[in-house]
């Protein structure tokens, strides 16, 4: 893994009502010529959803919701794109009910069409002549004054609003690194949304912001789109009144149109062992065996053990017996000859500094006795040239025919392998198969697959583009999966929803939100867009080490999205067993869930005290809301800091409410009443689990903040429930519960009313 305003209702109805009939009502008019007239030619395409506007001699065109009644653009009209086959004004046209085509002498052409029962435009670019195109920046452009903002799949989610006061250039390329993680870009003005979809690896979205010169700080954002290669074609929809949650609904129809949208509970049933990620701690050693190699893969700087097998497999017991966790995806990263990144892709066997096959293969078998999921760490995308199998026939090349290099890892100077020889490199007997013979994990995971942005290789023995390189992925994906059940891999990209079961990386990075991406240079926020299309489609975690005493927004970050946290920053060996460096006890803030304060994990490692604390609040919560959509969410205060997100709808939504900001927040909920939220601090509230990190909660008040979690033993809910058990992470061990108190030093079952 590398270091690299209260919602609208959701859009599926209005959109349902619009289209009962499920026909479009098209009309082709030619405007009369007059000298006042603004087009000279205009053609019309209309459906219910939409009325557009086309000039058909200089292709000039705009847009109108007819729902909202907004138009796109606000002013003026759009042009048909900017290329070097578009200059010229069009000779030809040709219209349909549906459909306008404009083709200029050279044969260039662009085609006006509705699509998808009449709720997209779809603009689409034809012809030899035509190269690349740059659309839409000019139709797609909101103001402060319009109330405008983005919306932008990058990892979780990014809001990024027209009134920031920043200005900015930023490029979101298809699947790239902390690009688009999804084939879509939101926007709203004046309470009206549209999305742009696409499905092209060679559609590169670019956000702009401008301040404009006077006193009023006028700002515009724009989103325009590049279409290179293959691209041709790009998608518009309008949505009506609405928001972040229109456009992100109206983006679930639609990737439940492609296939995309694959539940889990699809998951669970191709695969039962699917079930124990739900709720499950990323737990990864990483690495076993770190040997680091110079440059150029010939001579050891370094060797460190940090686990043998042996103390892997007791470190998942310990979790399992000493912290109670019961749900696990346990990962082992250097396990392979050589140890962590080195000598890739030549694996076996697993190297003996650690215990070699047989104690890999125990350890893998005691993992999964206690009911965790054991996954191994590999990489196919990565060669070394000290790899017995170093083959430069296999690696990408440059236009020039020279070797792509990648970064300099623990293994030295990696150079990138083309994604078909990956596959081919990956399914040798010596590799995948005789791994899942040896070793049978239930789960694996190959590293880089889902992140690094799409490739290309001009070696003419192998030559590919973005979209053959995400083919061969998931082919890859696939034929992993095939051998072991469960597969996975860093980051995330919704085409890669079908083909596998978990991400590591998508919800944030190293403790933070992005890895290079910084949200403050673009004026944005960070949402949880992904899990308001895709929470019911994959298990997820974030990636890299952080440190727990700063993690408390990290924490909050994962409650919004409803995702148990991993932990990937272990001590070396039996962590728990050796006295930590002594350290002050966590303070501020910002350290609030390391807490142990006469709580259940006091006198506990640093370590599981955060473990015990984080898990028993964010995996109960991802159990709880595994098979529902983030629905609604909403912000409660006019700085955006504090903010609600629903998941699931009616009496069996859960309710999640966060402040992120720097004072306390007063809130009402259900179940708690009057609650005062610190910052980072949170309420859950659902049918079956209730938690809070709060310092007044259900007529208490918690001076200093305290942490409880509720679920029902005995009764469908929490409301009806004869036995609760209640959990005490820090704090006041005091609760009130339906107008009884409880004292809860640890843990505790209570009867209430008993």
């Amino acid at each position: 893994m590398r270091r690299e305003p209260k919602p609208s209702t959701m859009p599926d109805r209005t959109v349902s009502r619009v289209f009962k009939s499920g026909r479009l009502v098209a009309l082709a008019i030619v405007a009369a010529l007059s000298a006042g007239v603004a087009y000279a030619d205009t053609r019309l395409l209309e459906s219910p959803a939409m009325r557009v506007e086309i000039d058909s001699q200089t292709g000039k065109w705009s847009l109108v919701d007819k729902a909202s009644g907004i138009r796109w653009p606000s002013a003026g009209a759009a042009g048909a794109g900017a290329a070097s086959g578009l200059a010229s004004e069009f000779a030809k046209t040709a219209a349909a009910s549906h459909r306008v085509r404009l083709e200029t002498a050279a044969g260039a052409a662009v085609t006006f069409e509705l699509v998808d029962d009449g709720r997209a435009l779809e603009i689409r670019y034809e012809g030899q002549t035509v190269g690349d195109v740059r659309v839409l920046d000019d139709a797609l452009a909101v103001t402060a004054a319009e109330e405008g903002y983005a919306v932008v799949p990058c990892r979780a989610g990014l809001l990024i609003p027209a009134a920031s006061g920043v200005a900015f250039s930023q490029t979101f390329g298809t699947s790239d690194y902390e690009g688009c993680h999804m084939n879509m870009i939101g926007l709203v003005k004046r309470g009206s949304a549209i999305l742009a979809t696409w499905d092209d690896a060679y559609v590169f979205a670019e956000l702009k912001s401008a301040l404009e010169a006077g006193s009023d700080g006028s700002q515009r954002l724009t989103a325009g789109f590049n279409l290179r290669r293959s691209a041709r074609a790009i998608r518009l929809a309008p949505l009506g009144n609405g928001d972040w949650n229109t456009l992100a609904a109206g983006y679930r129809r639609i990737a439940e149109q492609k296939g995309l949208a694959v539940t889990l509970r699809e998951k669970i049933k191709r695969n039962p062992h699917v079930r124990r990620m739900v709720g499950a701690a990323d737990f990864k050693l990483w690495t076993c065996l770190a040997r680091r190699m110079n440059e150029e893969s010939t001579a050891e700087e370094s060797v460190r053990v940090r686990w043998t097998f042996d103390e892997a497999a007791t470190i998942a017991e310990h979790l399992h017996r000493d912290l109670g966790i019961r749900n696990c995806l346990f990962m082992l990263g250097g396990w392979t000859a050589g140890g962590y990144d080195c000598r890739h892709p030549d694996n076996l066997p697993a190297n003996p500094e650690c215990g070699g096959n047989d104690a890999l293969a125990d350890a893998v078998r005691r993992i999964q006795k206690l009911g965790f999921v054991a996954s191994l760490h590999d990489n196919y995308q990565d060669m070394y040239r000290d790899a017995a199998s170093w083959n430069p026939a296999l690696i990408e090349k440059k236009p020039d025919g020279s070797l792509v290099t990648g970064g300099r890892w623990l293994g030295g100077r990696a150079y990138m392998v083309c994604a078909p020889k990956q596959v081919e490199l990956a399914m040798r007997p010596q590799n995948l198969p005789e791994i899942q013979r040896l070793f049978a994990p239930w789960s694996y995971f190959i590293d880089t697959t889902y992140a690094v942005g799409p490739r290309e290789c001009f070696d003419p023995a192998h030559p590919i583009g973005r979209n053959d390189d995400i083919a061969w992925k998931i082919r890859l994906s696939d034929e992993a999966r095939k051998l072991f059940g469960i597969f996975g891999s860093e980051c995330g990209r919704e085409w890669a929803l079908p083909h596998s079961d978990f991400f590591e990386g998508l919800v944030g990075v190293s403790g933070k939100y992005y890895h290079n991406l910084d949200p403050a240079k673009l004026g944005a926020m960070v949402i949880p867009l992904w899990e308001m299309v895709y929470h019911d489609c994959q298990i997820c975690w974030g990636k890299y080490g952080y440190s727990a005493n700063e993690a408390a927004e990290f924490v909050a970050h994962h409650a919004i999205c409803a995702r148990p946290l991993y932990y990937h920053s272990v001590p070396d060996h039996l962590y728990w067993k050796e006295k930590p460096a002594e350290a002050a006890a966590p303070s501020g803030d910002r350290a609030s869930y390391a807490r142990t304060d006469g709580g259940w994990a006091e006198g506990l490692h640093p370590l599981d005290a955060f473990i015990k604390n984080t898990q028993e609040l964010l995996g109960p919560l991802h159990a709880a809301t595994v098979h529902d959509r983030l629905g609604r969410l909403e912000f409660l205060t006019p700085d955006r800091q504090v903010r609600r997100a629903q998941y699931g709808e009616g009496q069996t939504a859960t309710t999640v409410v966060v402040n992120f900001g720097e004072g306390d927040a007063a809130v009402t909920t259900a179940l708690g009443g009057e609650v005062l939220l610190p910052p980072f601090g949170l309420v859950i509230e659902g049918p079956r689990f209730a938690a809070f990190y709060a310092k007044k909660w259900g007529g208490r008040d918690y001076p200093g903040g305290a942490l409880f979690t509720l679920q029902p033993v005995e009764g469908e809910s929490l409301q009806t429930a004869g036995k609760l058990r209640v959990f005490h992470g820090f704090g006041d061990p005091e609760i009130t519960w339906k107008g009884a108190k409880y004292e809860v030093a640890r843990e505790k079952v209570i009867a209430p009313g008993g």
